[in-house]
């Protein structure tokens, strides 16, 4: 469950309880999306027709919170775990004790004096020594730092057992071949190579002893003498740079498995890896991780994110079709998942290490490779229980060991890799493009810095040659001016185009030269604003639209405004305006999506690479100082649903095979500012959009209409249904979930608020600043109830509104009533036509298993009149606020108890019940009346009914739990969660226009 302010939240599940385990499960992309955000642990993933089958490592109690947020994993099997365990051959051995991994350190260091010197580089927690080791020749005797070196660093996380063994035996090897293997010698008398076999020996040791499966370090994060999974740092998340970025490429909460400690560097390991680092200057590392067979390099702070050294990087790598190291995945870090305060980051970062992050064979890849053989991958304990077998974990190195050889031979000349795969590097990488938006236009190349000057040449039209001195980039706001050792950006400028013309660019330098591209300028150039369309037509998904919809309602809008605009058509160009050839020639770009729903269409809920390209380029734009608006009934819905596009080895071809990319939200949450996305957000019960009230710049003060006059009229619903495909949203926040006293990169602010009678966001308090809220949990049976005494009364009813989003057709929310003393219980129905009889799939899948009262309602085949009383409910979303109206009179003379409930199911969530002011009426008169700003009024929370497991959480007075906004706005953008194009009158689109654009111009 999501934390959440302003609400007292029972506790849970003490994630204290119990060791580390792998459970196992298959989760919907959106669900694995919000795990992947939220810091879950999880250790592997594959794309299955179903969805995504995961492995997650936690507690039991970690586990049930999962299910009460609606995912269900099971634990893997103990006896095949117990299976495995007898099959062991006794390879893997702990930290400590005479046959342990220091012993065995100690005595290699011991063994050849002339070409290993033991370096003691810090001590842990708990006292233990951070052994390193450096080889080359005369060891002892050569200061450390004196000769390229390379340094190879394994099991910061403890649990990867596999990686010791790699660096160990990669360390063997190189000792054992120095006499024999003329290369091996030449190697060693050139370079130091350095190894750090276990950086975190407390949490080994800790593997061998007690957990398995710990991953941090041992740091008593709570202070009580005790080691529990609430303990520990991350030392891949605990160093300097990008530290706490955000909270999803590290963790805030101590119980995360990435929680990133309290401080940059804060560990004694970090500090002992950082200071080797930054003494020996090393020109690369290999940072051994287990188990996703992924072979990782650059930017992981960050999604999608090529640098220069990229080029180094792929050379030695290889790519998926051709890895160095085969059945490896080679690709940039953030491809698994983003990371901030990462240790190959820092060390590309801070001190020109260029590093990798190998992430080893997994437990069932290496028991699936000899189908003979004893091993199982049904008895994997978890993904990084690499089987206990000699021969296996032999194999494993020498899979490894050629790109491990790769990299010590490159370390005399970085930027000329030596590639087994007979790869090399480029001296220049052209940033093409096929059409330019500008006469004048910057062109870019990544070159070699030992180039030296380069010089961009180009020829308009067949005509002279002309030449531009280069400059290097320095970047933009975010990214763009490190990971560039070796190479860097240059730049030159195009000038004296005109539209039409057809320009040839190459960059040549001390006698290299770049293969030539050419590029078009485009015609009708040159305006103020560029407009991107990116509204299908003319596809199947267009559903019969055969030309570009809505473009003039934002050309109108502009030049009344005064400002003269360009078009780019994103369906007539087929492919993502590029950052510089179009978009670096506008201040202002506006982005409108129309009725997309998705980019295009491959089947399924499924785009194509188009929609990630799009949503890096507008990035990138940003990144540059560009300043943007996003609008569209459904602008972001593919971001925040999930939505796949691409094959995982070959993105740019549509998905058929199921290991299928997510499209990331990243953008939207962190340049966008909005992290949070509710569908139909502005919509009322009849799905109309609702109007629309300016709260804070640029739009305060100032209220407009959707789908009146003159628009689009294409927000709301087009038949009176909420259908999908009807459109609008709310937003939360970036700085909700990230404030931007802590953030202030990510500052956003909601600007715009849906208005209206009954209209407050959907799950907001509909009036003041408090309401009562449900809370989500699976298997709970919730009650707000209250006592009305109506023993002399001949008429009573009560009036609540309520705003839910719910299971659909599992969970319920019902008002349940009976006399004071009587069995006699019943649910009543809404007189304004909110609830029906329909029990629903969780009556037919044997809910009074779990809920064993609902049989007072619902019958042995689940038809709605049970032992006492009938069933009225209802059950999915509500749209909004809704008033219910239920009649009490059939109580008058007695006293009846009444309870506003929300009963749930074995798993899966929405967001819950509220309920705000509510009444009750006794022979037409108000007597109690309640808004929740004070207390909860009267009404109580008296637990589950008999049954049912005790509730997780319950109703609680809660401020909002949420910060929904109708638009959001930070210092480069504005993003709406509706369609300009549906703005009622020319007036109010005018209007609009000229406050959104003078607040980018600021």
């Amino acid at each position: 469950m999501i934390p959440l302010p302003g609400i007292a939240v029972p506790d849970r599940a003490d994630p204290r309880e119990g060791p580390l385990q792998a459970f196992e499960g298959t989760v919907e992309p959106q669900q694995l999306q919000k795990m992947r955000e939220d810091g879950i642990d999880v250790s592997q993933q594959e794309a299955t027709d179903e969805g995504f089958r995961i492995e997650v490592i936690g507690t039991e109690a970690q586990i049930a919170d999962l299910a009460a947020d609606g995912i269900e994993l099971s634990p893997r099997d103990g006896v095949a775990r117990r299976r495995a365990a007898a099959q062991a051959d006794g390879v893997y051995k702990p930290w400590d004790g005479p046959d342990g991994i220091e012993a065995r350190i100690l005595a290699t260091a011991g063994a050849y004096p002339r070409l290993v010197k033991l370096v003691d580089i810090g001590d842990t927690i708990q006292g233990r020594d951070v052994w390193a080791l450096k080889v080359t020749k005369n060891a002892n005797q050569r200061s450390d730092g004196q000769r390229p070196a390379v340094l190879y660093s394994a099991a910061q996380h403890a649990r990867e057992w596999i990686t010791p063994e790699m660096n160990l035996r990669l360390l063997d090897y190189f000792l054992e071949n120095y006499d024999t293997d003329s290369e091996i010698r030449g190697l060693l008398d050139k370079t130091e190579l350095w190894f750090v076999p276990v950086a975190n020996p407390d949490g080994y040791q800790y593997t061998h002893t007690t957990d398995r499966l710990w991953r941090k370090n041992l740091r008593d994060n709570n202070g009580d003498g005790e080691i529990t999974p609430g303990d520990g740092v991350d030392l891949n998340r605990n160093f300097a740079y990008t530290w706490n970025y955000d909270n999803e490429g590290s963790a805030t909460d101590p119980f995360d498995e990435t929680y990133r400690g309290t401080a940059p560097n804060s560990e004694p390991e970090t500090q002992a890896m950082d200071g080797l680092l930054a003494d020996i200057g090393f020109e690369y590392q290999i940072n051994y991780h287990s188990a996703a067979e992924l072979l990782l390099y650059g930017t992981g702070w960050q999604v999608a994110t090529p640098t220069p050294d990229d080029v180094v990087y792929e050379a030695l790598a290889g790519n998926d079709a051709d890895s160095a190291i085969p059945g490896y995945d080679p690709d940039i870090s953030a491809e698994l998942y983003t990371t901030n305060g990462e240790t190959t980051n820092h060390a590309h970062a801070m001190y020109d290490t260029l590093a990798f992050t190998p992430e080893m064979s997994t437990c069932q890849t290496a028991s699936n490779r000899d189908p003979d053989d004893e091993w199982e991958a049904a008895d994997c304990q978890s993904g990084f229980n690499f089987p206990d077998d000699e021969e296996l974990i032999q194999e494993e190195f020498q899979n490894n060991l050629a790109f491990a050889l790769d990299v010590a031979k490159s370390a005399q000349n970085p930027d000329e890799p030596v590639s087994h795969l007979g790869n090399s590097v480029p001296d220049f990488v052209v940033a093409e493009f096929s059409t330019s938006y500008g006469s004048d236009q910057t062109v870019q190349a990544v070159a070699d810095r030992d180039l030296g000057k380069v010089r961009m040449y180009y020829r308009i039209n067949d005509g002279k040659r002309q030449l531009d001195n280069t400059s290097e980039w320095d970047g933009g706001e975010r990214y763009g001016d490190e990971f560039d050792t070796y190479y860097h950006y240059v730049r030159g400028e195009v000038e004296g185009a005109s539209p039409g013309d057809s320009v040839e660019v190459w960059f040549e330098a001390n006698g290299k030269k770049s293969e030539p591209f050419t590029y078009t300028v485009a015609d009708d150039i040159g305006g103020d604003v560029l407009v991107v369309a990116d509204t299908n037509y003319g596809n199947e998904i267009a559903g019969g639209v055969t030309e570009l919809l809505y473009v003039d309602y934002y050309g109108d809008a502009l030049e009344a405004n005064g400002y003269t605009w360009d078009l780019y058509d994103v369906v007539a160009q087929d492919e993502a305006p590029d950052p510089l050839g179009v978009l670096s020639h506008y201040d202002s770009v506006i982005w409108y999506t129309g009725d997309n729903l998705v980019t295009e269409f491959q089947g399924g809920i499924a785009s194509t690479k188009l929609a990630h390209d799009m949503n890096i380029v507008l990035r990138d734009y940003i990144n540059e100082g560009g300043k943007l608006v996003a609008t569209g009934k459904n602008v972001g819905f593919q971001e925040f649903f999930g939505v796949t596009y691409g094959e995982d080895t070959n993105p740019d071809e549509p998905c058929t095979s199921g290991d299928c990319l997510i499209l990331s939200n990243d953008f939207f949450q962190y340049y966008l500012g909005g992290t949070e996305r509710a569908r139909h957000g502005g919509l009322d019960t009849d799905a109309n959009a609702r109007p629309l009230e300016g709260i804070d710049a640029p739009y305060q003060e100032y209220a407009w209409t959707l789908d009146g006059g003159d628009s689009a009229a294409n927000q709301g619903s087009v038949d009176g249904t909420n259908t999908k495909g009807t459109g609008t949203a709310s937003w939360i926040t970036t700085s909700f979930r990230l404030p931007s006293d802590d953030y202030p990169l990510f500052t956003s602010f909601g600007s715009v608020e849906w208005a209206g009678e009954g209209a407050a966001p959907p799950f907001e308090p509909r009036t003041g600043e408090f309401y009562a809220a449900s809370q989500i949990a699976d298997e709970s049976y919730k009650r707000l109830t209250r006592t009305v005494d109506l023993s002399g009364a001949t008429s009573a009813s009560l009036e609540f509104w309520t705003s839910y989003n719910t299971e659909g057709n599992w969970d319920f929310l019902t008002v349940e009533a009976h006399t004071v003393g009587e069995d006699d219980w019943t649910t009543l129905p809404d007189a304004n036509g909110h609830t029906d009889q329909t029990t629903g799939d969780s009556c037919a899948s044997g809910w009074d298993d779990i809920h064993p009262f609902t049989t007072h309602y619902q019958g042995p085949n689940c038809e709605p009149t049970g032992t006492t009383g009938e069933w009225h409910a209802t059950s999915g979303p509500s749209e909004g606020w809704e008033q219910w109206s239920i009649d009490l009179s059939s109580y008058a003379g007695s006293e009846v108890e009444v309870s506003i409930t929300y009963i749930s199911d074995w798993a899966t969530q929405g967001v819950g019940v509220f309920v705000d002011d509510t009444t009750v009426t006794v022979d037409g008169a108000s007597i109690a009346e309640t808004s929740f700003e004070d207390d909860l009024g009267g009404w109580t929370v008296p637990g589950q009914p008999e049954g049912t497991r005790d509730n997780p959480n319950d109703w609680a007075r809660s401020e909002s739990l949420f910060d929904f906004k109708a638009a959001v706005t930070t210092e480069d953008s504005v993003l709406h969660g509706f369609g300009f194009e549906g703005i009622s009158t020319a007036e109010e689109r005018n209007e609009i226009m000229d406050r959104t654009l003078d607040h980018l111009d600021e």
